[in-house]
């Protein structure tokens, strides 16, 4: 895991460029998104990525928030009112309009076929303040998924659906992007430190054999 201390904008053309070289060389990509603070950084990196090359790109998001399908606080909702264009690529919703049971089943069921189906997983994350990646928080039912690759449960601030740690393990090569004075003790300890995945799910980044902390904090 390297931590890089550098503009936002830098990250998002070596994750663009990244990408660009993977669909250059014909190889079925999947891009897995995030949400909430990475939606411009998302953007733009699809902005870079030449059209004619992103029919063999897949796109699928790291987590959502459970509801009716485009309800406001959902990630994918919010990508496509921030001017989200995937080009040619397949994009695949999480939110289905079933019950968090069912949508959490199918998500599951997806991550396991596109896994399977694509040659190479490039992600995208936020971290927390709190240390959480995609949608697991410390110390939630996210953090104890030993076979599914995806879960949904409840949390304080929303009915959450992410990938887990397992789904998390397929990814070849992670680009973190993690900004702001809130995150400086997370960021911290995610370099000091070697903590429980479930005490700071973040942790997960040295489990990938390439990651890239893009931030302001840390050199």
């Amino acid at each position: 895991m390297q931590f890089i201390h550098t503009d936002a904008a830098t990250g998002i053309r070596e994750l663009s460029t990244h990408l660009t070289q993977l669909l250059t060389e014909e190889k079925h990509t999947l891009w897995l998104v995030p949400g909430g603070s990475n939606i411009p950084f998302v953007i733009q990196a699809m902005i870079d990525i030449p059209e004619e090359l992103t029919k063999g790109l897949t796109i699928m998001l790291t987590d959502e928030r459970h509801g009716p399908i485009g309800h406001p606080d959902s990630n994918a909702q919010k990508l496509q009112v921030a001017g989200f264009n995937p080009k040619r690529a397949k994009f695949i919703p999480v939110l289905t309009g079933d019950s968090l049971q069912e949508t959490a089943q199918k998500y599951d069921a997806t991550a396991g076929r596109v896994f399977h189906e694509t040659d190479v997983a490039v992600g995208q994350f936020g971290i927390g303040a709190d240390g959480h990646i995609a949608g697991i928080l410390p110390r939630s039912p996210g953090t104890s998924a030993l076979g599914e690759l995806a879960v949904g449960y409840e949390a304080n601030d929303h009915i959450r659906l992410t990938l887990t740690f397992p789904a998390l393990r397929y990814i070849e090569t992670a680009y973190a992007f993690v900004y702001g004075d809130t995150k400086r003790e997370a960021l911290q300890r995610l370099h000091d430190e070697d903590i429980a995945l479930a005490d700071q799910p973040a942790q997960i980044l040295k489990a990938i054999p390439e990651a890239y902390v893009y931030n302001d904090q840390i050199e």
